[in-house]
């Protein structure tokens, strides 16, 4: 993958081009091979063509070269003196085959067999020269000549691939002109030869008609071999059609017709009549007909092959043309296609660069809607919305900076504060540690005067009963001093009385005189003693009165003295119930100035804590504006294109 991320977009479609020309490589390679094979086997046929037609046309030659040696040994001394003419057109076809073979390139083991049939050749000639040699041999080394001239011929087909031609139409043709054709002239050769012997001697042995029969059913056999593979020569090609069809139907017919002279003037004839020299011709003209036509299937041949090696190389040109263009339209295509992802790639790039060198502005790019496309406006909806954020992050940084300042002094006023209140709070959970000390006291005294509240309703309580006591003397006294007033009254009527009596009996003493004078002193001082009862009387009536009056004031006083107790018990429990709470109340606010205690000295913790919190504050509030400043610094360096901002951004903002 590392190496996949050091190579460009070219260099990984130069690999992808490569891997692809390696894929189709091989199928091109087999393609171009098949079609290089396929035409070197065809030169390689059309080459062995050639040699094979010139090979065909001496076994012609021969075959003519037979039937005139077997006439001339016999002593048709007609058929002798074309022999020569016959000699010289073998000997030209000799000179012809071994050129055809000289410029086709024969194998050593075919020109080894070529050399010694020449080498046969010439001592069959000279021998038939001479006349050396009998009409049966001379006819047998003919045939056995013959015969190593087509198995050469064969020999040379399989040598140059043409019995395995990929084409039907000229793979029957190869099999028709060059293996059956020639065979079926050489049993015709065969044919006239044996007959224009029976002719010239004018007699047909038994062994001579059989020979003639199975020949001309070897020949009607190898007819019809011939003509079918011509037949599917044509059927698939109309110019082998147009040029060979109707010379085939006209040689098929002469060798019908050759067939039924053989027929008619030798097999079935009574008397052997017919000249050997018409019979002799007239299987020539058949012969050279098939020859002709064998020829004309040659060339036909030759002309196929080499329209095919034509059309191949021109196929394999094709294809090598197709080749081209597809690897240069492919070349093209791959070299715009990367021009089309690397130019809008190298822009997205470039716009990647100069956002990150902080350059935001810049015209809209063009673009298309594919992948790379996307990207462009992928990566300018980035600059937009960056471009916004950046905006938004400058006016924001001012206004954090400006709130961190804010905050640091607020932080630094809180601290002081803080601080203050710490101290405050010390001092009041002093002053509460104080006025909970002082609670409980008064807590314990309010319980001690509770206590005391309590005793003294009990003394109230008592003394209302001693009051009660004091009233209940004081309206006893009362009664006393009213019956002591009753009875001074009583006295004093008494001493009244007495004094009238006194008076009385002073008034009868002094009636009685002498008598009555000791009577009267008597009575004087009863008198004397009844003004002073009397007076006495008075004066302690005055007092009765008097002590009355002030035992009335008295138990008045003792009256409104209990009533005032009584209102001073009721007041003392009042006092004590009153206490009793107050020193409930003072135990419970005891116990609430110990909790508030506690709270303050929390707050006091907490207020510490705070402070502890408010400095970190003050240090982050800093911080922020420290960071407030970098970011400041960071963003001024975005360059937006529509304001001069990215360029004095920097200076804008100075956090003191």
């Amino acid at each position: 993958m590392s190496l996949l991320h050091r190579l460009n977009l070219l260099e990984k479609f130069l690999i992808l081009g490569t891997i692809g020309l390696l894929m189709s490589a091989l199928p091109t390679y087999l393609v171009v091979r098949d079609s290089l094979h396929a035409i070197d086997h065809a030169r390689l046929e059309a080459q062995g063509v050639a040699p094979a037609q010139a090979l065909t046309l001496l076994v012609q030659r021969m075959q003519v070269h037979r039937g005139l040696s077997v006439g001339m040994l016999g002593g048709d001394e007609a058929l002798a003196a074309r022999r020569p003419a016959a000699r010289d057109a073998v000997n030209t076809a000799l000179d012809d085959v071994s050129a055809r073979f000289a410029a086709a390139k024969v194998p050593a083991a075919q020109m080894a067999a070529w050399t010694q049939a020449q080498q046969t050749w010439r001592t069959l000639e000279q021998a038939v020269a001479a006349r050396s040699i009998e009409q049966a041999q001379s006819t047998a080394q003919h045939t056995q000549l013959i015969a190593t001239l087509l198995q050469l011929n064969e020999s040379l087909v399989h040598a140059y691939g043409l019995q395995i031609d990929p084409e039907a139409d000229t793979h029957a043709l190869v099999q028709a002109s060059l293996a059956q054709a020639p065979m079926l002239g050489e049993k015709l050769g065969m044919l006239r030869a044996q007959g224009a012997s029976a002719l010239g001697k004018r007699e047909l042995t038994p062994q001579g008609k059989g020979q003639l029969l199975v020949l001309q059913q070897r020949v009607a056999e190898l007819q019809g071999d011939t003509f079918r593979g011509l037949d599917r020569a044509l059927q698939g090609n109309a110019e082998l059609q147009r040029a060979l069809g109707s010379s085939a139907q006209a040689v098929q017919g002469q060798i019908q017709q050759s067939l039924q002279m053989v027929e008619r003037n030798i097999l079935n004839a009574t008397e052997l009549q017919l000249p050997s020299k018409d019979y002799f011709d007239a299987f020539t003209r058949t012969i050279e007909a098939l020859n002709a036509l064998n020829n004309l299937s040659m060339a036909s041949l030759d002309q196929a092959l080499q329209a095919r090696v034509a059309g191949l190389q021109r196929n394999l040109l094709w294809v090598a043309l197709a080749l081209v263009i597809t690897l240069s339209a492919t070349s093209a295509m791959a070299l715009v296609f990367v021009r089309s992802m690397t130019g809008p790639l190298s822009q997205a790039v470039a716009l990647s660069r100069a956002v990150a060198q902080g350059d935001l502005s810049g015209a809209p790019i063009a673009h298309g809607t594919n992948e790379v496309g996307q990207l462009l406006e992928a990566l300018q909806q980035m600059r937009t919305q960056l471009t916004q954020v950046v905006r938004n992050v400058r006016s924001g940084s001012e206004s954090v900076a400006t709130a961190s300042v804010q905050i640091a002094q607020g932080n630094t006023d809180l601290s002081a504060r803080t601080e203050s209140q710490a101290s405050a709070l010390e001092e009041t959970a002093a002053s509460m540690e104080q006025l909970n000390a002082t609670v409980r006291q008064n807590a314990d005294s309010a319980q001690q005067a509770s206590q005391l509240a309590a005793n003294a309703s009990t003394v109230a309580v008592q003394g209302g009963e001693v009051v009660a006591q004091v009233v209940d003397t004081m309206h006893g006294i009362n009664a006393s001093s009213q019956k002591i007033s009753d009875i001074i009254g009583v006295i004093d009527s008494i001493a009244f009385q007495t004094n009238i009596l006194a008076l009385n009996a002073a008034v009868e003493a002094a009636r009685a005189g002498e008598q009555g004078r000791g009577f009267a002193v008597v009575a004087s001082e009863v008198r004397s003693l009844a003004g002073r009862s009397a007076e006495a009387a008075r004066e302690i009536k005055t007092l009765i009165s008097a002590s009355v009056e002030r035992v009335a004031q008295g138990s008045a006083l003792v009256d409104r003295a209990g009533a005032t107790m009584s209102e001073v018990v009721g007041a003392i429990r009042r006092v004590t119930d009153i206490v009793g709470e107050i020193s409930a109340a003072s135990h419970e606010q005891s116990l609430g100035v110990a909790q508030v205690g506690e709270a303050v000295t929390q707050m006091d913790q907490v207020t510490q804590q705070n402070a502890a919190l408010v400095e970190e504050m003050a240090a982050a509030a800093s911080s922020l504006k420290n960071q407030a400043e970098d970011l400041v610094h960071v963003v001024s360096v975005f360059r937006l294109g529509d304001d001069g901002g990215g360029r004095t951004a920097a200076g804008v903002l100075r956090i003191q």
